[in-house]
């Protein structure tokens, strides 16, 4: 599963002169032993499978599962069993790429907010690490989406296109599941000042950062409704910005040919713009979400009436049999 390495094939591989003779010098790696040398057992081992951690260690597993699903590759593939890398089933484009890095475990056994886990309102980021209780230790599923992230990108490289067009990174702050992908062309040379500023121990409306999770906060509180909020503004932005790249790279490209300078202000105007429109987005959708569940209730804000909050049925019939609750009038 390509875990072994042939320098003389040069086509296909490269490697420090020392690979292996730093992990025998290291202990990573018994040249006596009954092992071939694999370059993942020496310097990047994990034990277990997706199945064996009850998916703590079954990141791996999903993505390939998500690319390439007519492989049907096994939860029970050691994570060293593997391939390197793999051909998707389609090409993948950008939206997919952001869907791949939300994925929550979705449809399998170790999603992150079947039953108890997710609570009533199927939150996926209840207890990111697992836990420990009575002195044992219990897995849970650690999936490609983490609540805890500060940043993420996703990088576009186009050869032909100029360097300053061609690369793009696609920029969020905070958690995947609740953030925008952002568009900053490689040449750029301005941010917007938000960007400058972040402090995690000080709430400041100044910041960028601070912005996305603020919006996630009041997503957490009533997940499985205030999530579908998120995806609304999500789209609308980042397919907005996804849609419009073609015709950004055609004007820049005209830009550059006359100037590079010229095309170089038009993607910081463009950038910068774009970026500060959604950081705006999301403070309002922060505010939203603060008062359309406000106290744990619904309010409506366009007809002015509150209404209770739902619960599903399973949650219910748990909190009579775990609180020993009877019916009214027996």
């Amino acid at each position: 599963m390509c875990s072994k390495i042939d320098l003389d094939n040069k086509d296909y591989f490269m490697a420090s002169k020392n690979v292996k003779s730093y992990a025998i010098e290291h202990g990573y790696w018994d040249p006596e032993g009954d092992e071939p040398f694999s370059w993942k057992k020496a310097y990047s081992p994990a034990e277990g499978s997706a199945a064996s951690t009850d998916g703590y260690h079954g990141r791996m597993w999903r993505f390939f599962d998500l690319v390439a699903p007519s492989q049907n590759f096994s939860d029970e593939i050691p994570n060293m069993d593997f391939p390197f890398s793999i051909k998707p089933d389609k090409k993948l484009s950008l939206s997919d790429v952001i869907r791949i890095l939300r994925d929550k475990y979705e449809g399998t056994r170790y999603y992150t907010a079947r039953g108890l886990q997710g609570g009533a309102y199927q939150n996926p980021n209840r207890l990111p690490y697992g836990f420990t209780l009575e002195d044992k230790k219990y897995n849970l599923g650690r999936a490609i989406c983490v609540n805890r992230a500060e940043y993420v990108t996703i990088t576009q490289s186009r050869d032909w296109l100029p360097d300053p067009i061609g690369g793009i990174v696609w920029l969020l702050l905070g958690a995947q599941d609740t953030g925008c992908f952002m568009p900053f062309y490689c040449g750029v040379n301005r941010i917007p000042p938000s960007f400058e500023i972040g402090d995690h121990w000080q709430f400041d409306r100044n910041s960028a950062r601070w912005a996305f999770d603020y919006a996630d906060f009041h997503t957490q509180v009533v997940y499985s409704h205030a999530i579908k909020e998120v995806r609304k503004v999500q789209k609308e932005w980042e397919d907005s910005a996804v849609n419009r790249t073609t015709a950004i790279d055609k004007h820049a490209l005209k830009l550059y040919k006359k100037d590079p300078a010229q095309a170089i202000e038009y993607l910081n105007d463009y950038c910068n713009n774009n970026a500060t429109l959604v950081i705006n987005a999301w403070w309002e959708l922060g505010d939203k979400l603060l008062v359309q569940y406000n106290h744990l209730w619904h309010y409506n804000i366009e007809e002015r009436k509150r209404g209770a909050l739902t619960y599903p049925d399973w949650w219910l019939k748990e909190l009579i049999q775990y609180n020993d609750l009877k019916p009214v009038g027996e």
